[in-house]
């Protein structure tokens, strides 16, 4: 993964987990529990709660408005975070007891987590240093990096300055022609790129036209972090106590999504095709089967339910499959539940594809099955996908084959995202809302991109986790 840029979530941090371990103490004090039952309880709400903080977000670089949203969010957590204690403790604890430890922990919890993020959000819009950022270049990379910046305020950066760097960028790009067989395409998109290099978004930002001075640029304009657009000789000429990224890696850290460009698009195939992922790939077909047998296990009682009342709707079998892309392009018979009343829908093509209907508003969907849809129990049957070896439970999402076909015309780079199997759950999935046209696909296949190029099989099972919360709240992505 990426490192990271800011301190503040640290902080907060080690904030929430004094918060969840003091509570927890005064009150197992207070009810004079039992040394065996306080350590149980302490361990369990202080590990738990973070992890559930951290599967709802709350360590992102972001703004933690005062919202009746992220009021009603907090409180989810902390409820969240005492059902497995309540669960364990049923049996050790008096039953009167055990509501009001649960009741005035949860309230503490509550209070402490919401006067925090009361005053982390004062601080961090009036009292917090702004970063001031130097961008070496002007091109695509800084007009997308500067409106980042511009528009994502709780980042606490602003940019002072752009650089100036033409020769540097010719240079990279005969380089990208001798070094890399481009195809076609890449050639067009090679020529095309930095047409927009002067529609820089603010003209307030000073462009600095002597990039060789880079070493007093950056003194005289008291940045604390220089971002290069391309990496260059003048990295060097940086000041030791000044940061330095290059554009694609700090635009992953700020957004979570890849940058799509041709110089950078390039360095992943080249990295994905020399990068030994044996090891990964055997605990992550190890962790697939595990996870799929469990959720077939757990969930068949749903699944049986769900499956009873479709047919008992219409009459017609409760499965069906679609043909989908797979790994490398491959397509497979995806398996679902219907919950749609029979009909011969198919896909539209065009310039805006809109396969996925409001399920607010489609009237094919059988009524009780919208909340299904939400909370994707329509999926579960594609564990025997998993099983099969066609998917995977984290990756990218399998797309009908007439879709497939559009987006390879519309999205540069589209079928990087087939280098791996595709996904029950994925970082798209849990980010982003469903899909309705080729912009919001390109959005996506940048998630996708970021996944392929940081997956590790902790952050595949924290993705997992992360989906099955929201899909226990019907609020999958």
């Amino acid at each position: 993964m990426t490192k990271s840029l800011s301190k503040s979530t640290w902080i907060m941090f080690i904030f929430d987990l004094l918060i969840l371990f003091f509570s927890t103490i005064y009150w197992c004090n207070s009810f004079e529990l039992s040394i065996k039952v306080s350590v149980l309880s302490i361990c369990l709400i202080t590990l738990t709660g973070l992890f559930v903080l951290f599967l709802k977000g709350n360590y992102k670089i972001r703004e933690f408005n005062p919202t009746f949203w992220n009021f009603y969010r907090w409180f989810e957590v902390v409820v969240f975070t005492h059902i497995s204690v309540a669960i364990l403790l049923f049996f050790l604890v008096d039953k009167s007891v055990l509501l009001k430890f649960l009741g005035l922990n949860i309230l503490l919890i509550y209070a402490g987590l919401s006067i925090y993020r009361l005053c982390f959000h004062y601080y961090l819009f009036n009292f917090k240093k702004v970063k001031r950022i130097l961008i070496v270049g002007v091109n695509d990379r800084a007009k997308v990096l500067a409106e980042e910046i511009i528009n994502k305020k709780a980042l606490k950066m602003e940019v002072v300055g752009l650089v100036r760097t033409d020769e540097i960028e010719r240079k990279i790009k005969e380089m990208t022609r001798e070094i890399f067989h481009l195809t076609s395409d890449e050639e067009k998109i090679l020529a095309s790129e930095n047409e927009q290099a002067e529609l820089i978004i603010d003209d307030n930002i000073p462009i600095f036209e002597n990039g060789k001075d880079i070493y007093n640029i950056v003194k005289n304009t008291e940045a604390d972090i220089v971002i290069f657009t391309y990496a260059s000789q003048l990295m060097s000429a940086v000041p030791r106590n000044v940061k330095e990224y290059l554009m694609p890696e700090f635009y992953e850290i700020v957004t979570g999504k890849f940058y799509m460009d041709l110089k950078n698009a390039v360095d992943f195939r080249v990295e994905f095709s020399r990068k030994n992922t044996f090891l990964y790939d055997f605990l992550k077909r190890t962790f697939d089967i595990i996870a799929s047998l469990i959720i077939l296990t757990v969930t068949l009682p749903i699944t049986a339910y769900i499956a009873i009342r479709v047919k008992l709707t219409d009459g017609a079998s409760p499965f069906f499959s679609q043909t989908r892309v797979g790994q490398d392009g491959k397509t497979f018979e995806c398996y679902k539940l219907r919950t749609m009343y029979v009909n011969d829908y198919v896909p539209k093509n065009g310039a805006n594809v809109k396969y996925a209907e409001s399920v607010k508003t489609d009237d094919r969907i059988i009524p009780f099955c919208r909340f299904v849809r939400k909370a994707r129990f329509d999926e579960l049957p594609q564990m025997i996908n998993i099983l099969k070896g066609d998917m995977s439970i984290v990756g990218p999402r399998a797309e009908w084959v007439d879709e497939a076909k559009v987006f390879e015309n519309e999205i540069p780079y589209y079928k990087f995202r087939t280098y791996v199997r595709a996904g029950w759950t994925g970082w798209s999935h849990i980010n982003m809302n469903p899909v309705f046209s080729v912009d919001e696909e390109k959005e996506r296949v940048a998630y996708d991109l970021y996944y392929i190029k940081h997956r590790n099989i902790l952050w595949d099972i924290a993705i997992l986790v992360k989906a099955v919360f929201l899909a226990c709240g019907g609020r999958h992505k």
